[in-house]
């Protein structure tokens, strides 16, 4: 790999560091304690289904307050939640209704559904197939955190589970640590500035989670800068319910190499050149 000149990019560094800085996640606080309170209007970003939910993890001790939104969007909004003085972060997928699931076909592949009703609702889009799917969905980002966790690689550690029946009533929510500095969540690496250096070590870590990866036999299936966070110094990865076992086959070395492409796509923000042969040689003599 390789910097471009530092000097070309000084000016440009200067006239969008406010900007960049807009674009990093906030933490919106509420008035009240419960987001999901029946006594206070429903936020646009939750449903019944999520608010149910919620509340079964905070009767059980999962958490023990709200402090914030800090993230909301149309697939899932992210909330900061609090056990003592611990912080979690509490990732509640949006309606069934207004989740698209579109293209994501590729990250069924291999994947066995053993209820032959449920897997013909999910192949039709009915509401019962679509709510499955969900559920399913959230069971897998429990399921490959927990895997990954337990492997050693630097992903937020699940706050619900390991055992099968406790992911299935946390519904559409996905409880895990929370990566920042007090109630700051850590930013992603495509909304970062980094120094020559930190950026050369960022792109080292990554390409160790990719190689760490197709050791344990998985494909990410949308790693870029998107996907990971930077945090004192140290890369860490999220959104993981889509991975494929590489055991697939073809679907999944294609998926494999579309991964590689993204990295080093993404870092070139960073002026980091690599290459993405390179990686998948490195990952593959790894294995």
């Amino acid at each position: 790999m390789r910097f471009h000149d530092e000097d070309d990019a000084a000016q440009h560094d200067v006239e969008t560091r406010d900007k960049r800085q807009r674009r990093y996640p906030r933490l919106k606080r509420r008035r009240h304690d419960l987001l999901w309170n029946e006594e206070q209007p429903r936020t646009t970003s939750t449903t019944q289904f999520a608010d149910d939910d919620m509340q079964f993890l905070l009767d059980r001790g999962y958490f023990d307050s709200f402090v914030g939104e800090l993230k909301g969007g149309k697939e899932a909004t992210v909330f900061l939640v609090a056990k003592g003085e611990e912080r979690l972060a509490a990732k509640v997928y949006s309606d069934i209704q207004a989740r698209t699931f579109r293209n994501d076909a590729v990250y069924w592949s291999g994947f066995y559904i053993g209820d032959q009703r449920t897997g013909k609702a999910m192949r039709q889009r009915t509401s019962t197939g679509k709510r499955a799917q969900q559920a399913i969905w959230v069971a897998r980002e429990y399921h490959y955190l927990w895997r990954l966790h337990q492997a050693g690689l630097p992903v937020p550690r699940p706050a619900v589970g390991p055992e099968v029946s406790a992911i299935a009533e946390a519904g559409s929510v996905v409880l895990m640590e929370f990566i920042g500095e007090g109630d700051d969540p850590a930013p992603r690496l495509s909304d970062v500035r980094l120094p020559p250096d930190q950026a050369a070590e960022a792109y080292r870590q990554t390409a160790d989670i990719f190689a760490a990866l197709t050791r344990l036999g998985l494909v990410h299936g949308d790693l870029s800068t998107y996907n990971l966070l930077w945090h004192d110094g140290t890369v860490r990865l999220i959104d993981v319910p889509q991975m494929v076992e590489l055991a697939v086959g073809a679907v999944a070395r294609e998926l494999l190499e579309r991964d590689a492409r993204p990295i080093v796509t993404s870092f070139r923000k960073h002026r980091v050149e690599g290459d993405p042969a390179a990686l998948l040689r490195s990952a593959f003599a790894q294995s």
